[in-house]
């Protein structure tokens, strides 16, 4: 098969799937869906590098389950030798959970379920197969020009926080946020000082997430549950689901309340809910930090955060998978701070002092 090579043309997709029957599948959904174009097919980690090297792809979709388990492997060696856009195409649950958090962790920008007859079905597979290369696709001028100068010039924080003591931090993350917050956490450690996060994922990954994120900073990061109260050196991650995670204070401790309710900015759970609760709950006692992502979720109630008197950041253009989330926000004037990935950490330090003023009960 030819390659695609016109700048205006489709974008180029090499599948890489042991099972002849989701190549097919696969080839077809995004065949038909506009501005794609589906280049080759490979059904193991070995075809795959060599058709990347042959066909020149602009994204990868990758089943981690090939012939051998080498679907790691070769996400890893594709990051680091010739890095472009992958899209994990994973089976639900169980070791493809742990399998699909590590990946991510590893630079896969996203990750879609393959259908199961049952909870995922080929409609939903179809719409978030679309979805995500469209996420993929956003994500390629990362990949293709690191070295650009970013939009938004990085400002690193020096002075002290406005409301002088910080009693939460919270994060909020979408596309290629699963290594990003892995990052800020790892830095913000030390500090002992409660985070929440929300980062954009279905049900069944997040306790996952959670787990590797306890190990990697060695705080207390579990699933968030309903009535969980906050404390020092704890974390919690807002579980996928129809439920929105919220903070609310109550006779001097922060607890999480999980609410159902509709998509806010296209999402449950939902950035823009958790910074609003946090701005009402703590006003100028909090920092919120918005991180790579698609869309504008956490953009307004990060806005709310900072009107209220808390410290914001967001991640600096060039440092995102996708600049959707921190720039819709830097647009409506909610970031105090524009901060590199890797300097966020030391930000918050700035900015809080690296010995917290914690609120008791």
């Amino acid at each position: 098969m030819s390659t695609l090579t016109s700048p205006g043309g489709p974008v180029k997709v090499l599948v890489v799937d042991d099972s002849v029957l989701m190549q097919k599948l696969m080839t077809q959904i995004i065949d038909s869906a506009p501005g794609f174009k589906v280049i080759g097919v490979a059904g193991s980690a070995e075809e795959g590098w060599d058709a990347i090297q042959e066909l020149r792809p602009d994204v990868l979709t990758l089943d981690l389950e090939l012939p051998g388990r080498h679907g790691l492997k070769l996400l890893a060696r594709v990051l680091k030798q010739d890095p472009l856009p992958v899209l994990i195409v994973s089976a639900f649950g169980g070791p493809g959970a742990d399998n699909t958090i590590q990946a991510l962790e590893l630079g896969a920008i996203d990750f879609i379920e393959k259908p199961d007859g049952t909870t995922h079905t080929l409609e939903g597979f179809m719409k978030h197969l679309v979805a995500a290369l469209s996420r993929a696709s956003a994500s390629r001028r990362m990949f293709a020009a690191r070295r650009e100068v970013a939009p938004v010039r990085a400002v690193l924080a020096r002075e002290p926080a406005r409301g002088g003591r910080t009693s939460l931090i919270a994060i909020g993350a979408s596309t290629g946020g699963v290594p990003a917050v892995q990052v800020v956490m790892r830095d913000l450690a030390h500090l002992r000082i409660p985070v929440v996060v929300v980062q954009h994922m279905p049900p069944g990954y997040t306790a996952k997430f959670a787990a590797r994120l306890a190990t990697a900073t060695g705080l207390d990061v579990r699933e968030a549950a309903d009535g969980d109260k906050l404390k020092p050196g704890m974390a919690v991650v807002a579980p996928g689901g129809p439920r929105h995670l919220e903070i609310e204070e109550r006779r001097g401790e922060l607890v999480c309340v999980l609410r159902e309710g509709p998509l806010v900015s296209g999402h449950s759970p939902s950035v823009d809910v958790m910074f609003h609760s946090v701005a009402r709950s703590l006003g100028q006692h909090a920092v919120g930090i918005l991180l790579t992502g698609m869309g504008r979720d956490g953009a307004d109630g990060l806005l709310a955060m900072r009107k209220a008197g808390a410290e914001t950041l967001i991640q600096s253009g060039e440092t995102c998978v996708v600049n959707g989330m921190p720039k819709a926000a830097y647009e409506l004037g909610a970031a105090d701070r524009v901060v590199p990935l890797d300097q966020i950490g030391a930000a918050v330090g700035n900015l809080i002092g690296e010995r917290p003023h914690l609120r008791t009960a």
